[in-house]
């Protein structure tokens, strides 16, 4: 029996390429598609609706890639049909998972790579080696429509950078005078069609460590998102909480 995904914002770039890696993959199959436009249309052999409740109800698992206002419907349709769900949606830092997440399965990610979820934990190896001798630099650079900014990967990068070396974690783009020790900086570029690159450095005044990933092609996220949902349904689908892809990997 294969695991019936349901796909909201089936029509953005990374809805479709999530739809052609769950139709592709042997333990799934698409079973909804929600969109704001081409209501009622056939789309890779299911209609397109704009009711995310309804995709709930005959999905087993849902998976989002979307804006802020529809991950929060998505958040209490899963709720109220009790069925986990996988969102990627960014710009969503201030938000309380865990009110959601008490209830039903959730797997949110800023970042569904694998590659980018590995350098997770080897920034987090290379602070704890380093330990706070080192000035840190994070710096990513997206396409020129991207909203969000700093990216979801570069604030969970730095957020583990922080946890690691117990220091509060704030967004600074710049320095007043001189740089204060103990601030993570962030630089954000934006242009063209780059999909995402991140770098990460850790600076003193004799060398620089940098560690860094470059996305080749979109399809690596799809491929992510749908490692992730079959991970969440076949072994916590039953186990409310907030799960990320450090687990999935």
């Amino acid at each position: 029996m294969k695991i019936k995904i349901g796909i909201i914002g089936c029509l953005g770039k990374m809805g479709k390429a999530i739809i052609q890696e769950v139709v592709a993959h042997d333990k799934t199959e698409i079973v909804a598609a929600v969109a704001r436009s081409n209501i009622g249309e056939d789309y890779r052999g299911v209609k397109i609706t704009d009711s995310i409740s309804d995709a709930f109800k005959i999905s087993d698992i849902v998976i989002d890639f979307t804006v802020r206002e529809s991950m929060i419907e998505c958040l209490d349709a899963a709720v109220e049909f009790k069925k986990p769900l996988v969102s990627g949606t960014t710009g969503i830092e201030d938000m309380d998972l865990y009110k959601y997440s008490s209830k039903v399965p959730i797997l949110w990610s800023a970042n569904m790579s694998v590659g980018v979820n590995i350098l997770l934990k080897l920034v987090k190896e290379a602070a704890e080696l380093l330990g706070g001798e080192y000035d840190v630099e994070i710096w990513e650079m997206h396409h020129n429509l991207k909203k969000d900014s700093p990216s979801g990967t570069a604030i969970e990068l730095g957020k583990t950078i922080a946890e690691t070396l117990k220091i509060d974690f704030c967004i600074n783009r710049q320095f007043p005078t001189i740089r204060q020790k103990g601030n993570i900086g962030f630089a954000v570029s934006r242009g063209g069609g780059v999909i995402g690159d991140h770098n990460v450095m850790f600076v003193n005044s004799d060398e620089r460590v940098e560690l860094s990933h470059k996305v080749i092609n979109r399809e690596v996220f799809a491929k992510g998102a749908v490692k992730a949902a079959i991970w969440l349904y076949e072994n916590k689908r039953n186990s409310p909480g907030l799960y990320s892809m450090q687990e999935v990997i």
